[in-house]
């Protein structure tokens, strides 16, 4: 069941940038791309990085701890750990496997974007 929650005002962000809201103990990632706005887990699955400390370029959001990049809108791991090459990539693969951002639908009503938190 859908649990939907106000993560503040349509005009809290500018296209092209990102931040951390709390809603109901759960810190999230809102970054804004064009008009739409996307939610995902604001600490990255590997490190624990504050992603919106990093950079977004289009859709994709880089963690200011390793480098790992993964996609806003569905979450999944672009690029893991894209500095280390070889076999230190190979090694640290064996450590800790790649993981996606768990993401959550976002909608704009009443001049507030919503995301599901369920």
């Amino acid at each position: 069941m859908a649990q939907w929650k106000s993560i503040g005002p349509d005009t809290m962000l500018v296209d092209g940038a990102m931040t951390e809201v709390t809603t109901d103990n759960e810190l999230l990632l809102v970054a804004r791309v064009g008009a739409q706005y996307y939610a995902a887990q604001a600490l990255c699955p590997h490190v624990g990085g504050h992603l919106a400390r990093g950079k977004l370029n289009g859709f994709v959001v880089t963690c200011p701890r390793h480098g790992s990049q993964y996609d806003v809108r569905d979450g999944h791991n672009v690029a893991w750990i894209p500095g280390i090459h070889g076999v230190a990539h190979t090694l640290a693969e064996a450590i800790k496997k790649a993981q996606n951002l768990r993401t959550y639908s976002t909608q704009i009503k009443d001049r507030q974007v919503w995301a599901d938190i369920s």
